[in-house]
C-alpha cells in the first residue's frame, strides 16, 4: 500500500531543516568526547579516514563511513600516530608514527584493518607523506643528516629513501603533480621567505614559481596540473589565496579582503576552490571561490571554528573538522552548494508545482518544465540521477528523493517518493 508523499515548497524544507545536505547544512560523522583532525576522503568516496586523540591518550588513525556510522580504529598502540592519506586504490592508509625510539616515521596500514608497516627506521624525522599518483612511491619532508628538512621519498612497498632536495634551506609539506613527475611545496629559501617550489619527483633542479617579498604557504596541484593554489600573506596583511602556472609565471589573488584565508584545495573538477576563512563572524568558517576567479560563497557560518576542507570524490561534498558544541573537535561534512547558492536557487517557487504521480513506481513527470534538466539526491544527500526534460524515474530504488532542477533559477526543489 503506498504511503502518502509529503509535498511542500523549498522555502518549508529549508526552514523545517529537512535534506539537510543540499541547503549547506552541516552533518557530524562523530561525537564523542575526543579530538577528531584532518579527514580525507576514501578515493571510492564511502570511507572519511582521521587522526583521533583517543582513549589510550595516543593519536590513532580511525574511519568513520562518510554516510555516517560507528568510528573504526586502525591503530591501537601505544605511540602517536599523525596526518594519514588515502593509496589510490584505497587498500592502504600512509601516516608518519612516533617509534620506540621516539622518531617520527613513515608507516603504512591496511584501511581494512591489520598489521602495521613501517617504510622508514633512521634516527631522524618524517613528517607528512602523500602518495604517488601510481601508488608505487610516498614522497615527505624528513628532517635528515644535513640538520635541514629535505624532501624525501621511498617506495611504497619499502625500500631506500631517496633524497630530492639537499641544500641548506627548509621544505615543506610535498604534493605529487597529477602526472607523477613533480612534486611541489614551501620553501624558506635565501628571500627569507617561504616560497612556492618544484623539483622534478626523479630528483634534479629545483624551480621557484614565488620570489616576493611575502610568505606563501601549502601549495597544491590544480587536477589538471596547470595550476598552483596556496594561501599567502600579501599586502593586505592578511593571508589571500594565491594561484600560479605550474610552470611559473605572475601570481593571480583569488581572495583580497580584510579577512584571513588559508588551507585551500581544488575541487574534483578544477572549478572550485574551497578554504577555511576567519570571517565576519570572528570563527574559521568553509568557504568556496571560484578557481577562475570571483565572488566568495559561505558554506558554513556559525559561532563555531570549522578546519582543513576537504572535497569528495564526487565534488558534492566538503568535508573537515569542527571545534563544536560538545568541547571537541569532531569531523563533519556539509554540501559543497553554498548558503547563499541555495538560499537564491530554490526558494522562489510556489507550492503549486507537483510531480505526478508521486508516489510513482516506473516514471512520472513535472508538468511545465519540459526542457528543464533535474538532479535526483537520496535521503543522505547522495547524487543518484540527473535526468534531461521533465521526465524522472526507470531506474530509482523505492525510497524517498530530493529533486532539485539543474536551472535553479527556474525549477523549484521538491520531494518524490518511489515505490
Amino acid at each position: 500500500m503506498r504511503r502518502v508523499i509529503l509535498l511542500c515548497s523549498a522555502s518549508t524544507v529549508l526552514m523545517l531543516g529537512l535534506f539537510l545536505p543540499l541547503w549547506a547544512q552541516e552533518i557530524p560523522l562523530t561525537s564523542d568526547g575526543y579530538y577528531h583532525e584532518y579527514p580525507q576522503w576514501s578515493p571510492d568516496g564511502n570511507w572519511i579516514v582521521y587522526q583521533k586523540d583517543d582513549v589510550t591518550g595516543n593519536w590513532h588513525i580511525y574511519k568513520v563511513p562518510s554516510a555516517g556510522g560507528s568510528e573504526i580504529a586502525l591503530t591501537s598502540d601505544d605511540y602517536w600516530h599523525k596526518n594519514p592519506q588515502w593509496s589510490p586504490d584505497g587498500n592502504w592508509i600512509v601516516y608518519s608514527r612516533l617509534n620506540a625510539a621516539w622518531y617520527e616515521q613513515i608507516y603504512k596500514v591496511p584501511s581494512a584493518g591489520g598489521t602495521e608497516i613501517a617504510l622508514t627506521s633512521d634516527s631522524y624525522y618524517h613528517y607528512d607523506p602523500q602518495w604517488s599518483p601510481d601508488g608505487n612511491w610516498i614522497v615527505y619532508e624528513k628532517y635528515d643528516a644535513i640538520g635541514h628538512w629535505q624532501i624525501y621519498k621511498v617506495p611504497s612497498a619499502g625500500g631506500t629513501e631517496i633524497a630530492l632536495t639537499s641544500d641548506s634551506y627548509e621544505h615543506f609539506v610535498p604534493q605529487w603533480s597529477p602526472d607523477g613527475n613533480w612534486v611541489v611545496y614551501y620553501k624558506y629559501d635565501a628571500t627569507g621567505w617561504y616560497q612556492i617550489y618544484k623539483t622534478s619527483s626523479v630528483g634534479g633542479t629545483e624551480i621557484a614559481l614565488t620570489s616576493d617579498s611575502y610568505d606563501h604557504w601549502q601549495p597544491q596541484w590544480s587536477p589538471d596540473g596547470n595550476l598552483i593554489v596556496y594561501y599567502k600573506h600579501d599586502a593586505t596583511n592578511c593571508f589571500q589565496i594565491y594561484k600560479v602556472s605550474s610552470a611559473g609565471g605572475t601570481e593571480i589573488a583569488l581572495t583580497s579582503d580584510s579577512y584571513d584565508d588559508r588551507h585551500p584545495q581544488w575541487s574534483p573538477d578544477g572549478n572550485w576552490i574551497v578554504y577555511e576563512k576567519d570571517d565576519a563572524t570572528w570563527h574559521w568558517q568553509i568557504y568556496k571561490v571560484p578557481s577562475a576567479g570571483g565572488t566568495e560563497i559561505a558554506l558554513t557560518s556559525d559561532s563555531y571554528e570549522h578546519d582543513d576542507p576537504q572535497w569528495s570524490p564526487d565534488g558534492n561534498w566538503v568535508v573537515y573538522y569542527k571545534y563544536d558544541a560538545t568541547g571537541w573537535y569532531q569531523i563533519y561534512k556539509t554540501s559543497s552548494v553554498g548558503i547563499e547558492e541555495s538560499k537564491t536557487g530554490i526558494s522562489q517557487k510556489p507550492t503549486s508545482i507537483r510531480i505526478y504521480p508521486n508516489p510513482f513506481t516506473s516514471f512520472a513527470t513535472i508538468p511545465g518544465y519540459e526542457q528543464e534538466s533535474f538532479v535526483v539526491y537520496d535521503v543522505m544527500g547522495r547524487k543518484v540521477g540527473i535526468y534531461s526534460g521533465n521526465r524522472i524515474g526507470g531506474e530509482l530504488a523505492p525510497g524517498v528523493y530530493f529533486v532539485l532542477g539543474l536551472d535553479t533559477a527556474s525549477a523549484p526543489a521538491r520531494f518524490v517518493k518511489v515505490k
